[in-house]
Formats: structure tokens, C-alpha cells, sequence
């Protein structure tokens, strides 16, 4: 039996949770209804397989830097997962029609070079989604108080930073704020302080 650090263990047990189940649902309906026309699809900190498990009807690549994770993901999904570093994907140009990132570029020590890497192998005139953790929200604030949460390991608290390096590569088409969170309760928001993701939506140059 597999033993586990104790983030990855932290992380399985919120994932499995009936809250964590809740917003798992609201971010995989949010990604199935923007990239559910995009063929090949790359899920760039994929973790456990989360997304790969709860949306079997889309062609999703799953990429995490963690064996740990993946091997998890493996056992939850069928769908293919490879361990990379999202700063050398190491995929042709071109690969993909549509790439998806939440909660992991504003972790990055490099988001910049990420992004430009996440570019180079999305095709023209192809989606990115990224979904960032919003700093200003409550839940942020919240979250971040809490001893070794995962939260501290935030590397840019700026996710509009982050945007504008994805508009050097893409058409920024949508950007907003989504998934209010307010202790246990999930509820539709769009209003800065209280929406707990910063979404941008971008067609590739």
C-alpha cells in the first residue's frame, strides 16, 4: 500500500469530501462547457485526476510533476497521464486544440516561462483556460490564516500579472471572476470579494 505525504493526503481527502465533491462539480461543468467542442486537450497540474475522472467524455491529457499524484490519478481514471514539468512539456508544437490550468500557475516559480510553453504547444487559434486562486476573495483570506496550508506556497498573489503574460501569446476572449465560497456553502458569484477563482479564457494568436 501506497504511503503518502501528507499534502497529497490532505488533498485526497478534501477531493473525496462531500464539499470537495461540490466544487470539483461547478469547476469541471465550468471547463466542460467552455472546451467540451475541443478534440485533444491538455490538463496542465492535473493532480489526482480529478478533472480526467468527472469529464470521461473529453480527450484530456493529464500532466503533473508529481509521480505521486499521478499514480493516484491512474487508478481513478483511464484516461492517459504523463509526469512533466509544465516549463518543458516536452509536446510538439501544436499539439493541442485546447490546454486548462487550475489552481497551478500562480504556484509556479516561473509562471512566464510556463505560459510561454503552454502557448507554444496549443495550435492556432486555440483555447487556454486558467483558473487562479483570487487572493482578494474571503475564502482566500480565510484559507491562507490556516498552519501549513496549502496556500502559503503561492508564489505570485497577483493572478492580473499572470494574465497579462497569457495576452502576449493569446486573445484574451473572457476574463471574470467565479465559484463564491463562503465556509461550506458553494453559490454563483461573480463579485471580486467573494468569488473564489479568477478565470481568463484565451483564443491563441
Amino acid at each position: 500500500m501506497m504511503v503518502m505525504n501528507t499534502y497529497v493526503e490532505k488533498f485526497v481527502r478534501f477531493c473525496d469530501s462531500e464539499f470537495g465533491k461540490k466544487v470539483m462539480r461547478k469547476e469541471a461543468d465550468y471547463v466542460y462547457n467552455e472546451l467540451r467542442n475541443c478534440e485533444k486537450i491538455l490538463d496542465v497540474g492535473c493532480g489526482i485526476g480529478s478533472f480526467e475522472q468527472n469529464l470521461p467524455s473529453l480527450n484530456i491529457i493529464g500532466l503533473d510533476i508529481s509521480e505521486e499524484m499521478l499514480e493516484i490519478a491512474r487508478r481513478r481514471s483511464d484516461k492517459i497521464f504523463v509526469q512533466r514539468n509544465v516549463e518543458h512539456l516536452q509536446f510538439e508544437d501544436s499539439t493541442f486544440d485546447a490546454v486548462f490550468t487550475v489552481t497551478t500557475l500562480e504556484f509556479l516559480d516561473d509562471h512566464n516561462k510556463a505560459v510561454r510553453e503552454i502557448a507554444r504547444v496549443t495550435k492556432q487559434y486555440g483555447k487556454i483556460l486558467a483558473m487562479m486562486l483570487n487572493p482578494k476573495s474571503e475564502y482566500f483570506k480565510e484559507e491562507i490564516k490556516k498552519p501549513g496550508d496549502y496556500f502559503l506556497k503561492i508564489k505570485n498573489t497577483n493572478p492580473k500579472e499572470i494574465r497579462d503574460c497569457i495576452s502576449q501569446f493569446y486573445i484574451i476572449a473572457r476574463e471574470e471572476y467565479f465559484l463564491g465560497i463562503r465556509g461550506q456553502h458553494i453559490f454563483d458569484t461573480k463579485d471580486e470579494r467573494s468569488a473564489s477563482l479568477y478565470v481568463v479564457i484565451g483564443i491563441k494568436k
